[in-house]
């Protein structure tokens, strides 16, 4: 499923079905303080998780300094062997962002069922491990206004638990539907370690992990109008990236392609990508 596609009118608790409790979080703090995020710092590529507000309104560099995804190195599947690909980076009409008006699905679905080990892709540092993620998913702008319509309206829960890490190379990856999550923001990790656990939190029609993967440093993309109209969502994101551009198919610990799904021949792109 879409990453930020969480306006879902059902409870958590709800979509984990009967006799099921909230999932568990990693117990020490894991929230950034309210108004703190990429809004906050925005001028610059890897803002530190929890850091202080910058007051500076210098843009964005106008290209990206980062390695162009295919030269990327350290990454490996964020789940076992064992595990299938449910939805590939593809165009999709119900998709949360938008190339020329046109929709699509922004990560990698994978699963090997409710509760299965979520690794880290890459090494890097925990920028958030909660409910409470979008600050440092590469908006342009503030989420206040978003945050306060789902607390005001008592939806919070609504959203999926998702980890953010810092990849510390101008990229970042998301980790998202987890159904709990065993690492806390400001630790360091390494490729492999356990993140926490496959689940279904937010809008899931079922257990999987959801792998997002962007540049900090990359071109803006738009989020749907749609999406920004009804739930109040910033214009732009950082530029997203089709994870199978770092992972390949034909590793060795890769995940399983069902029969009948085929890898998208036109994935998504801005021009000139």
């Amino acid at each position: 499923m879409t990453l930020l596609a969480i306006a879902t009118t059902l409870l958590v608790a709800a979509a984990l079905g009967p006799g099921t409790t909230e999932p568990a979080i990693a117990a020490r703090p894991t929230q950034p303080p309210k108004g703190v995020g990429d809004a906050a710092v925005r001028d610059r590529a890897t803002p530190r998780p929890g850091a202080a507000p910058s007051t500076s309104s210098d843009p964005a560099p106008a290209g990206p300094t980062s390695k162009r995804p295919e030269d990327l190195t350290g990454y490996r599947w964020p789940m076992k062997r064992s595990a299938h690909i449910t939805s590939f980076f593809d165009w999709r009409d119900t998709g949360f962002l938008a190339i020329a008006g046109k929709r699509f699905h922004e990560g990698l679905d994978l699963t090997t069922g409710c509760g299965g080990e979520v690794w880290a892709a890459h090494s890097g540092t925990v920028m958030a491990a909660s409910r409470r993620f979008d600050p440092f998913m590469g908006y342009n702008d503030s989420l206040d206004e978003f945050y306060r319509r789902l607390e005001k309206a008592g939806r919070m829960s609504d959203l999926p638990i998702v980890v953010v890490i810092d990849d510390g190379n101008g990229y970042r990856s998301a980790y998202v539907h987890l159904q709990d999550t065993s690492v806390h923001a400001g630790q360091r990790v390494k490729a492999g370690d356990v993140i926490g656990h496959e689940g279904r939190t937010g809008n899931a029609s079922g257990c999987h992990l959801h792998y997002e993967l962007f540049r900090m440093d990359g071109a803006w993309m738009t989020v749907a109008k749609q999406r920004v109209k009804d739930d109040h969502y910033p214009r732009l994101i950082r530029e997203r990236i089709d994870p199978l551009r770092v992972l390949s198919l034909r590793d060795k610990g890769a995940a399983q392609l069902p029969l009948g799904l085929a890898r998208p021949k036109d994935p998504p792109h801005l021009p000139g990508d």
